[in-house]
C-alpha cells in the first residue's frame, strides 16, 4: 500500500490518499481544495475508487463536490452525520457546504465490501466527536502494512473535541476504548497533525492515561 497525505483548507485538515492498484485509489476526508487533491490524483496516475468520509464537519467535506466532478465515484459516510452536515448547520464561515448529498451517497459501514484494489478495509464506529464519526483500518493485503485513519478522534498527543453541536464526551470515552484496545500496531493517519502509532498513543498520549 502507497499513501500520501495533502493539508488542506483553513485548519489544515489532512486529506489522506492510499492505494494499492491506482486505479482503485481510496481518498480520505477531501475537506477543501478539490483541484489540488485532483491534480495529486492525476500526477500519481490515480483514480479513486470511492472517497471516505470519517464525519460531517465541514473542514472535512467540503471538497467532495469538487473532486466528484472530475473523478465520479461513491462517497461513504455515517447516516448518523449524513443526515445534518448537507444542511446551513454544517456552514463554518469560510466554509459553505453543498446542500445536497452526493449523488451516491453510502452508508460507511458498506465500505467494507468495496473493491480496493486488494486492500483490506473495515469499518470502525467511533462517536464522539460527531455522532456519526467513524474511523477506517485499512491493510495491504501481504499485511505488511496496517494503517487507522481517524478523523477527529484521535490525534497525536490528543483526541477530538467533544464541546461542538451534536458531540458527546461518553461516547467519545467508549470510542477510545474501542481504539486502544485494537490488536496489532497500525499507524494512525488523524484528521488533523502529525502522524503517530497506535502503540505510541497508548503509551504517551495524556488524554488515554485514565484508559490505560
Amino acid at each position: 500500500m502507497q499513501r500520501i497525505a495533502l493539508d488542506v483548507g483553513a485548519f489544515a485538515a489532512n486529506c489522506h490518499i492510499a492505494w494499492e492498484d491506482p486505479a482503485r485509489a481510496l481518498v480520505v476526508d477531501p475537506g477543501d481544495e478539490a483541484p489540488r487533491i485532483a491534480d495529486s490524483l492525476r500526477s500519481l496516475g490515480l483514480r479513486p475508487a470511492a472517497i471516505l468520509l470519517t464525519h460531517g464537519h465541514a473542514d472535512h467535506i467540503c471538497g467532495v463536490a469538487g473532486l466528484l466532478s472530475a473523478f465520479p465515484c461513491p462517497v461513504f459516510l455515517a447516516p448518523e452525520d449524513a443526515a445534518w452536515c448537507f444542511t446551513p448547520l454544517n456552514d463554518f464561515p469560510p466554509y459553505v457546504v453543498p446542500k445536497s448529498p452526493p449523488a451516491d451517497l453510502r452508508p460507511a459501514s458498506e465500505a467494507e465490501s468495496l473493491d480496493a484494489g486488494g486492500l483490506v478495509l473495515r469499518v470502525l464506529p467511533t462517536p464522539g466527536h460527531s455522532p456519526g464519526s467513524v474511523c477506517y483500518r485499512i491493510g495491504s493485503p501481504d499485511g505488511t502494512q496496517d494503517v487507522l485513519f481517524t478523523g477527529d478522534t484521535l490525534f497525536a498527543g490528543s483526541i477530538g473535541r467533544t464541546d461542538l453541536p451534536g458531540s458527546d464526551h461518553r461516547a467519545m470515552g467508549a470510542s477510545l476504548r474501542t481504539l486502544v484496545a485494537l490488536s496489532g500496531a497500525p499507524a494512525v493517519c488523524p484528521g488533523h497533525g502529525p502522524e503517530t502509532t497506535l502503540r505510541r498513543e497508548r503509551e504517551t498520549n495524556p488524554f488515554l492515561e485514565s484508559i490505560r
